[in-house]
């Protein structure tokens, strides 16, 4: 019984570590397109 109790809590343990680092991926990520696209944005009212 104790090794399923373990065998659940460390499954548990790494989708939430697995579910936070794609969180932050995705936001660090996502900042970057966004500063690309202003970025171009301010070139094109530039030209």
């Amino acid at each position: 019984m104790s090794f399923w109790i373990i065998l659940w809590k460390a499954t548990f343990i790494i989708g939430l570590l697995l579910f936070v680092g794609m969180a932050g991926w995705i936001i660090v990520g996502g900042f970057q397109d966004i500063k690309i696209l202003f970025r171009r944005l301010k070139d094109r009212s530039d030209e």
